[in-house]
Order: C-alpha cells, then sequence, then structure tokens
C-alpha cells in the first residue's frame, strides 16, 4: 500500500535498488563461496605436496648418506685385506723355499752368514745367532744350506720399509735374523747368543702346525709403533718340521689407512680385534681411545661397554659379518658401517654422528617446511586481502545500478574460479600448468605463488628423476655386460657324440661375477675342459674372467705337445701376471681327456678339489690334486701335472668354491662332506643336467633366504667309451 502512494519515479529507484540489492548479494554470495572453495583447497593441496616432497627428499638423502658410509667402508676394508694378503703371501714363499732347499740340498752350495756385528747397524744384513749350548761344528752344513735363504730374505726387507725383519728359526739351534738392528744383539762387543724358540711365534707356529699370526705389540727394538708377526713351520726331506720362518711387519700403513678415513665432521675409522679391543682408531680419548703406550692386552674391549646397542653391533663385527647399526657411544648416537678383514675376527668399522646424517634431512625438510608456511601465509594474506576487497566494493555496489554490481561481481568470481580450475588442475600432477591471471590485484598475486610453486616443483622432480635414470642406465650396462659375460661361455653341450656327454650351469651373485667353465675339443680325440673362479667379484672380475679363458684357450690350441698342459698353466700364469697391477688371480682347474683310452691329464692351479665317479665302486669321491700356485700373482712358477684312467661310465665333476662355500642365515656353509653325499644320492645313471640339478636344488634347501654369496659354477663330463 506504500509503495503504491509512491510516485512512478520513487517506484523505479526501489524496484532498481531492490534488484541490484538482490543482485549484489547473489554476486557476493557466489565470490564468498569461491573464495572459501578455493582457500581448502589450496591449503589442503598445498600442505600434501610438501609433505610429498619432505618425504621423498628424506628418503634420497639418508639412502645416499648410508650407501656412502658403507662403500667408504668396504674400500678402506679391502685396502687392509690386501695389507695381510700381501703378508700372508711373504711368509708362505719364506716356507716353500726354505722347504725346497732342506729337501733338494743337493742343488745348493752352502753358503757363509756373518754374525752380528756394529758395522750392520742401519744396513738391512742377514746375522746368525746362535743358542748358547749348541756345537756350531755340528750345525755348520744346515747353517750353510739355511744361507741361501738370505738372498730372498734380503729382497723381502728391501722391497718393503714397513718390514722390520724376516728370519727363520732352526729346531736345532740357531736364527738367521735379516734386519737393521745388528747393534742390539752385541754385547760387551760380542755377538749374544738367544734361544729364539722362546719366542711366542716360534712357540705357536710349531704348535699349531700352519701358517700363524701374534697378537699385536710395540715394536721397541725400531721405535716404528705398532706391529705383528706372522710365522709358518717349515719341513725336512724327512717331511717333519725343522723350524719356522717368519717376517715382523709394522703396521703404519694399516694406521695411515685409519687417519685418512675422514667422513664428515665427525666420522671415522678403526679396526676391532677378535676381543672387541679398538686396534686402530684416530680418537685420544672416550670408549674408542687407543694408547700404544701401554700393554695392548690390558686396553679396555667394547663388550664391556655400557651401550647394549654397541656390544651388539660388536658382537656381530668379532663374528664376521657386515652391516649397518644405530649405535651409542659415549652418550652419543652414531651410525656405525662394518665389515670383516681377512684377518680372523678382525673387522674395519667406520662411524659418523646421527646428527651430522640427519642434517642435511633437517635442513631440506625445514626448507620445505618453511616453504608450505610461507605459501600457507601468503595464501591467507592474500584471500584475507580480497575478502576486504569484496566487502568494500559490496558497499559500493550498493549505490550503483544491476548492470554495474553484476559486472563487479563478475570481474571478482571469474578470475576467482579460474585460479580454483588451475589450483586443481596443478593438484592431479599437471607441473606445467601456468595460471595467467593478469587482475592486478591479490589474485594475481596469488597465481604468481602457485607459478613459482610450480617452477620449485618441477625443478624438484627434474633432480629426482636425472638420478633415477642415471641408477637405470647403469643397471642397464651392467645387464648387458652380464648378457656379454654369459654368451662368451659355451652353451652347446650337444657335440653329436656318443663317447661323452657334458652340462655345465653358472649363476653369478652380482649382475657379472669371475666364475667361468670353458670346454671344447682340440681334435676328434681330445676333449679340454676349464673351470676357473676370478678373485673378487662384479666388473673387475668379469674383465679378468674373460682376459684369463682366452689366454687359457689360446695356449691350449696351440701347444706342441698334447700331454703338457703344466707347459699350458705356466706360460698362461706367466701371461696373467704381466701389466696387473690390481693383484688380481684366478684358480684354475685344467684337463684334457683321451676319448678313445679314457686317460685323463690335468693341472691344478689353486683350484678346489674335482670329484670323480667311478663305476666299478659306484660312488663319487675327491680326487687327489696338487694346489700348485693361483694364476696372476707370481710369474716363472712350476706347475705339476697329474693324470688318471676314466672306464666308460666314469663322470668328473667340476665346481668353484661358490658351491662348498654357500651360506645359510645362520653363516653356516655347504661345505665339502654334503656335497659328497649329495652326489652319492643321486640317481648315477641320470643325464649330466639331472644330475646337476639335484645338487643345485640340494644346495637352495641349505641356503634358503639367505643372501647368495658368490659365484656358483658347475660342470660335468661323462666318458661313454
Amino acid at each position: 500500500m506504500k509503495l503504491k502512494r509512491l510516485g512512478i519515479r520513487k517506484q523505479l529507484l526501489y524496484l532498481l535498488l531492490s534488484c541490484s540489492l538482490i543482485t549484489l548479494l547473489v554476486a557476493g554470495g557466489i565470490a564468498f563461496f569461491g573464495m572459501i572453495r578455493i582457500k581448502s583447497d589450496a591449503l589442503k593441496i598445498g600442505v600434501e605436496i610438501g609433505k610429498s616432497a619432505e618425504e621423498n627428499s628424506s628418503e634420497t638423502l639418508r639412502e645416499t648418506i648410508t650407501a656412502s658410509l658403507q662403500g667408504l667402508v668396504h674400500e678402506r676394508a679391502n685396502q687392509v685385506n690386501y695389507i695381510f694378503n700381501d703378508f700372508v703371501w711373504d711368509v708362505t714363499m719364506l716356507s716353500k723355499e726354505m722347504t725346497t732347499i732342506l729337501q733338494n740340498p743337493q742343488n745348493y752350495s752352502p753358503r757363509y752368514t756373518s754374525e752380528p756385528d756394529l758395522a750392520f747397524t742401519g744396513k738391512i744384513t742377514p746375522q746368525i745367532i746362535y743358542e748358547s749350548n749348541v756345537s756350531r761344528e755340528e750345525l755348520a752344513y744346515e747353517v750353510g744350506l739355511t744361507g741361501n735363504l738370505q738372498d730372498f730374505m734380503m729382497r723381502l726387507n728391501e722391497g718393503d720399509d714397513t718390514i722390520a725383519s724376516t728370519y727363520v728359526v732352526s729346531k736345532n739351534g740357531f736364527c738367521i735374523m735379516t734386519d737393521t738392528v745388528a747393534n742390539v744383539r752385541i754385547v760387551d762387543g760380542r755377538p749374544f747368543t738367544f734361544n729364539y724358540k722362546t719366542r711366542p711365534w716360534y712357540q705357536k707356529a710349531m704348535s699349531e702346525q700352519k701358517l700363524i699370526f701374534t697378537d699385536l705389540f710395540i715394536d721397541l727394538a725400531l721405535e716404528r709403533g705398532l706391529a705383528i708377526s706372522c710365522a709358518s713351520p717349515y719341513y725336512d726331506a724327512n717331511g717333519e718340521i725343522a723350524g719356522v720362518v717368519g717376517e715382523g711387519r709394522t703396521l703404519k700403513n694399516i694406521s695411515d689407512i685409519i687417519n685418512k678415513t675422514k667422513i664428515g665432521k665427525t666420522g671415522f675409522g678403526f679396526i676391532l680385534n677378535e676381543r672387541g679391543q679398538v686396534l686402530f682408531s684416530p680418537k685420544t680419548e672416550g670408549s674408542f681411545a687407543v694408547d700404544y703406550d701401554n700393554n695392548l692386552d690390558n686396553d679396555p674391549s667394547l663388550f664391556d661397554n655400557k651401550d647394549q646397542d654397541l656390544v651388539q653391533a660388536v658382537q656381530r663385527m668379532t663374528s664376521g659379518e657386515t652391516g649397518l647399526n644405530l649405535v651409542n657411544i659415549d652418550g652419543t648416537s652414531y651410525y656405525l658401517a662394518y665389515t670383516p678383514l681377512e684377518k680372523e675376527g678382525w673387522s674395519f668399522g667406520a662411524v659418523i654422528e646421527e646428527s651430522e646424517v640427519t642434517l642435511p634431512l633437517q635442513i631440506s625438510n625445514q626448507l620445505i617446511e618453511d616453504s608450505t608456511y610461507q605459501f600457507v601465509g601468503m595464501l591467507n594474506n592474500s584471500i584475507k586481502l580480497i575478502m576486504i576487497a569484496i566487502l568494500l566494493a559490496f558497499t559500493l555496489i550498493i549505490a550503483l545500478i544491476p548492470f554495474v554490481g553484476r559486472k563487479i561481481a563478475d570481474k571478482f568470481t571469474k578470475p576467482l574460479l579460474t585460479l580454483s580450475d588451475g589450483v586443481r588442475e596443478i593438484a592431479s600432477g599437471n607441473f606445467d600448468k601456468k595460471l595467467d591471471i593478469q587482475t592486478g590485484n591479490e589474485i594475481e598475486h596469488l597465481a604468481n605463488c602457485f607459478n613459482a610453486m610450480t617452477d620449485e616443483l618441477q625443478r624438484y622432480m627434474k633432480n629426482l628423476m636425472k638420478v633415477t635414470a642415471d641408477k637405470e642406465r647403469i643397471a642397464t650396462e651392467l645387464n648387458v655386460a652380464a648378457n656379454i659375460q654369459i654368451s662368451m661361455l659355451p652353451h652347446n653341450f650337444d657335440f653329436n657324440r656318443d663317447d661323452f656327454e657334458i652340462y655345465a650351469i653358472m649363476n653369478a651373485a652380482k649382475e657379472v661375477g669371475g666364475d667361468f667353465y670353458d670346454f671344447y675339443l682340440l681334435d676328434e680325440k681330445h676333449l679340454v675342459i676349464t673351470m676357473a673362479d676370478v678373485s673378487g667379484k662384479g666388473v673387475p672380475a668379469a674383465l679378468f674372467m674373460s682376459r684369463s679363458k682366452t689366454i687359457l684357450k689360446n695356449f691350449a690350441t696351440m701347444m706342441n705337445n698334447p700331454d703338457d698342459f703344466a707347459a699350458v698353466m705356466m706360460l698362461a700364469n706367466n701371461q696373467l701376471c704381466q701389466g696387473n697391477d690390481e693383484m688380481m688371480f684366478v684358480t684354475v682347474f685344467m684337463g684334457m681327456l683321451d676319448l678313445d683310452t679314457g686317460k685323463f691329464i690335468y693341472v691344478n692351479g689353486g683350484h678346489n678339489p674335482p670329484m670323480v665317479y667311478h663305476k666299478s665302486s659306484d660312488k663319487f669321491e675327491y680326487m687327489q690334486v696338487k694346489q700348485n700356485i693361483v694364476l696372476g700373482m707370481m710369474d716363472d712358477m712350476d706347475f705339476e701335472q697329474q693324470e688318471m684312467q676314466l672306464e666308460s661310465g666314469d663322470i668328473l665333476y667340476l665346481y668353484t668354491d661358490g658351491v662348498t662355500e654357500a651360506m645359510d642365515v645362520e653363516n653356516k656353509q655347504y661345505g665339502e662332506e654334503r656335497l659328497s653325499e649329495c652326489l652319492n644320492k643321486v640317481n648315477k645313471k641320470a643325464d649330466l643336467p639331472t644330475i646337476l640339478k639335484n645338487v643345485k636344488d640340494d644346495l637352495s634347501k641349505h641356503v634358503g633366504e639367505a643372501e647368495q654369496s658368490d659365484d656358483i659354477t658347475m660342470l660335468a663330463v661323462k666318458l661313454k667309451m
């Protein structure tokens, strides 16, 4: 009624205002709803992206750091193992050389050896020391023969400055010692007498009748720090122990390896013995400190440490395990990586503070978290500004006509809806999406923030993709190398012959390995078979394997005398020693079977003894083989050839140590006894693939869930004359 009483102008004005207000309310409601939805979606997406980036970067960084730590431990352990292997080689050669002299005296003339003299001080000189109660005249012949070893001893001392002394001690009462401290053996101007049979290294080698290492000791004579001795018995013409040879070395080179093991700011390397005592460490205080001025036997053991996690890790180390653990050392949390050494009971370890490992993770996570919070803060501020702008516009538009109000509403809602759709597309994974919003206000600023965030995420994803691509490339190359290696081995076992059957299998422990087998006919009646195992694993072993296989086959096919396999091994050994700076070696069993007569000649170069099945006894037995030296370690070495007679139905079974040394989850080896039991249980009349499969199945049953630790290679030949 009141509206009807107003004039037409006022009614139109009220109608226009009402329409404008309704239009504004609707437009404002749409804009407000759009802002709330954008805020909710953007916050959720921003938090999810931040968490995802944080988790992925943390895992990648942690794996990279711990893998680097474990890789460093294995590298340093290999360096230490090389030192001990060289030590063992020296003493083994001394024992063999001295045994050869005593067992072949007709080949040697007596050599004179001087007694200690002050003039020898500071010079590497062999000197003879007698016990006080012996007859020198009665020992003159043995002393003269033993003197033939002094040239070899001199070469060893001169070739390595860590060798303190080399020595040979006869059980009959004299010693020839080669070193630079002749002055300590002069008493009152005369050479002293001494019973070296009282020394711990002599007594231990004699009682155990094998090569031994002593405990560590301080080298007081040369004042060169920590030292260790290695000794081994030698034998006379009757095969009885005639005395002990040995070598004493300072361990400065091992100490240098430890001191050079720098891992970040807090990390360091160390070596433990079988008693859990720290033998080498750069630490001067705390649980890992070593005091070389005191008796080493009195040093504390980490077995007594109050932290049980560290004690358990030390138990694994002294048990010969490899691993990575988080332990507490002197109140600080450390990552500990470790691996066993060649010296029995010793283990190499390296530690780094957990905080140093996690610091990059914390920094990375903090940067991502800060970026996320910064983005959320910018989003909230931008939305607040937009809300204020909407309220101001709402107030101003009340006085304007509906058309203007509708235009203003569209101006606000259109870019907001565009922003919402763009954010949703980015959340779906399209990081190439760019928001092209040019409003000149906070909405454009918010869109630019989203664009900057997607650029950062793209850069991060590209880096991750590059790392992943590099890993895939390496894996592909290793796979190609494995295929090439497999293709080098003969796979055609069908010779279309009725006089023999042959079959072989190989499973590498890594993508590529060091085992190989070979077989070929020299002519219609001679079959050559080879089984070999290169030291180490992976690509280096595969390359050395390729070289070894080629050299062995070349010399075998070129030999003038088809029965002289000892010459083949000698020539191949000399060839492999050339340019072998990495000191790699290969164990080889190589033989030739006469398919007409059944005569089998063979030479063994440090390889596992094969097994032979004689049909007459219906039993597999280990062959009696001469070990000889492995190929690639020392040139100009002689090899002894052997032979045996095979009959129709007899089987030769060759294998590598990956079979007998395969370990289960409790580190128990498969062993030669179980291999013998397995072969003697199989059906001897079955074909060779079935026999080898039975062995492989029994081996898999023993190993169970344990990881394969070495290459597994087997070859069998059955004579059918």
